[in-house]
């Protein structure tokens, strides 16, 4: 069982106290948020119920005024207090009912927050395992629906109003006829039956709308990325996007529409029931005031309460309905915050001495016996991988796509773990460490690394101005490359980034390059890996790159990660992988006298440079 199972219950059905559980959770987290969101849920009840009370009594009363000749002065007085009493208390209750139906948008973004922290905590591995891919989709789902939870906030206070209501106006009709609660109640039970089948319908239909959901969010993203645009553009794939778009829709229109057909059968069974209820009831109620046995003031108030109670009775099943959805919503969410942030880190950690002592002795990796396999894969990406990086060593790794390159990457900065053998950094098992002192010790800049639409020193930093090293910036800022376009900036530091921001700078893909390495440099971190620094530079801004990575590289342990093998020979070693496997390693040197692999993909990529140089060349002349 995977790591999503074993935390989440992945597939656990939503039985009824998992559906009180989701509620009474939901409930929870509005006090977390708004004690008024709290406590305006249970309050209105009492108002409510009570201005209906009134609302019935008010009738009763002017009948039975005029029944027994009252004076007018009293019989006025009787109705301005009651009419008095049924306004105010509708007021209190309007007010809050108001107050919980503009602010619920509210505890939409508390989850929201709730759930963006918990996804930037997550392990890594977990985001890329099916199950918890899913689960996100659902729950990113659920929190784009709003009217689910603005009813979840108003359905409360409903429910509250039904349960009172029918208590008080039960006991009232009971003392006249049991029959008729025993009838509202039998009532209450085929719908509380009718109301659990969909439930458990609407369930499987919505874990359904998830996938269709996830791929109709992956098209919203993309058809709005600006570096996705220019590929739909040039290869006309509008249409394409609009037929997948449009299929998404129709399965999940489907699916609604079974949901939909669900409500309508429940909703005519109550409906049949409660005019069979009904009509007993007024049917019991007229014998009595033909048969002298109830005043005329008693039938209008008795005929009052029978038609609440049927009311609060179809209240309460429609709010209870109405909560199905939100608690298949807040189960999601429950599920995802559930999830444990990291599985195989220490705890304790090594602490902040040992950590430091780490530093100033310099990083040695071992990767021992190390296999990995991708969730849901059959073949293993890495096959026993053994190496050792010294303190202070530059490696370069170089292999064709598919070597297995970014794996080993991605298990030695901890993102994943090996399912055979182990890592150690400094003798010390990888698992040994706390999450954050691991991270502590790397440096990386990816070969798709993320810019924040934040200031220039806050991308570069990750810290506000005045906590910043100038000292130490200048020179990550320097040895990177990016200095002097750093200083040619307006703003300089404080500029802002990403073009979608009103204001902000761009770079080229090579200034961007520049930028990432010097941030990488900032860090300081004692293991530094470079994923393909030189991929967007030219030829003369990656041989500056080289002559100044001695010094970005001095007192570090330096995995140098490349396709062009021309650009690793300043590396102290060579690391070749093949199928998941080291197939050679040595210096440039060693490697290029063993006439094995590396010298034949070294002399081929050679010979395409010269290629290509010529090629410039002649087109040159020919100009």
């Amino acid at each position: 069982m995977n790591t999503f199972k074993k935390a989440a219950g992945f597939g656990r059905t939503w039985g009824t106290g998992r559906w009180l559980g989701n509620i009474l959770y939901n409930i929870k987290a509005s006090k977390a948020w708004d004690q008024k969101l709290f406590y305006y849920q249970f309050l209105p009840a009492i108002p409510s119920v009570a201005a209906t009370y009134l609302g019935l009594l008010l009738p009763a009363r002017l009948v039975q005024g005029l029944e027994e000749g009252w004076e007018i002065q009293r019989l006025l007085a009787c109705i301005f207090v009651i009419y008095m009493g049924m306004c105010l208390l509708k007021m209190a209750d309007k007010g809050m009912g108001e107050y919980l139906y503009r602010n619920y948008p509210t505890l939409i973004m508390y989850y929201e927050k709730l759930c963006y922290g918990k996804v930037m905590r997550l392990d890594y591995r977990m985001l890329e395992e099916p199950e918890t891919a899913g689960l996100v989709a659902n729950t990113w789902n659920v929190l784009r629906s709003e009217f689910g939870f603005r009813n979840s906030l108003c359905a409360t206070p409903q429910i509250l109003s039904s349960l009172a209501g029918i208590g008080w106006y039960g006991i009232l009709i009971a003392r006249k006829n049991y029959g008729i609660l025993l009838l509202t109640l039998a009532n209450t039970l085929l719908n509380t039956l009718l109301m659990s089948w969909l439930r458990k319908k609407q369930e499987k239909l919505h874990k359904k709308v998830g996938a269709y959901s996830k791929k109709t969010a992956y098209i919203n993203r993309m058809s709005m990325d600006r570096q996705a645009g220019k590929d739909i553009r040039i290869y006309r794939m509008t249409d394409w996007f609009l037929q997948k778009y449009d299929r998404a829709l129709g399965k999940m229109d489907s699916i609604y529409r079974q949901i939909h057909d669900g409500a309508f059968l429940r909703a005519a069974g109550e409906a049949l029931a409660a005019f069979l209820v009904n009509g007993f009831s007024y049917f019991y109620l007229i014998s009595l005031l033909v048969k002298g046995e109830m005043s005329a003031s008693g039938f209008v108030l008795y005929m009052g309460l029978v038609g609440s109670l049927s009311g609060y009775f179809a209240q309460l099943m429609g709010q209870l309905l109405v909560l199905n959805p939100v608690s298949v919503s807040v189960g999601y969410i429950r599920q995802f915050l559930a999830l444990p942030e990291s599985m195989d880190w220490s705890e304790q950690g090594l602490g902040a001495e040992k950590l430091a002592e780490l530093k100033r002795e310099g990083i040695r990796v071992d990767f021992q016996q190390v296999s990995y396999t991708y969730p849901g894969g059959e073949e293993p990406v890495l096959h026993q991988i053994n190496l050792t990086i010294a303190p202070g060593e530059k490696l370069a790794l170089i292999g064709l796509n598919g070597a297995g390159k970014t794996t080993l990457v991605k298990l030695l900065c901890g993102f994943y773990r090996p399912d055979r053998g182990r890592i150690f950094i400094n003798g010390i098992p990888a698992s040994d460490f706390a999450r954050e002192e691991y991270f502590e010790l790397i440096s990386v800049l990816f070969q798709d690394s993320t810019l924040l639409p934040m200031t220039l020193d806050f991308n570069l930093t990750g810290k506000g101005a005045e906590a910043i090293d100038r000292k130490r910036l200048t020179w990550a800022l320097k040895v990177s490359g990016f200095w002097e376009k750093y200083q040619s900036l307006p703003q300089k530091g404080q500029s802002l980034l990403v073009r979608e921001v009103s204001g902000s700078v761009d770079f080229s893909g090579g200034e961007k390059q520049k930028l990432l390495f010097a941030r990488a440099l900032y860090k300081e971190a004692p293991l530094m890996i470079l994923d393909e620094p030189t991929a967007a530079l030219d030829p003369i801004a990656e041989n500056e790159m080289y002559l100044k990575f001695d010094e970005a590289a001095r007192g570090r342990t330096c995995l140098y990660i490349s396709h062009r093998l021309s650009s690793t020979r300043f590396c102290d070693r060579i690391l070749l992988m093949e199928q998941g496997q080291v197939m050679e390693e040595g210096t440039h040197e060693e490697l290029m006298a063993r006439k094995g692999r590396y010298r034949e993909l070294f002399e081929m990529q050679s010979r395409y440079y010269r290629e290509q140089e010529e090629q410039k060349r002649r087109n040159a002349f020919m100009e």
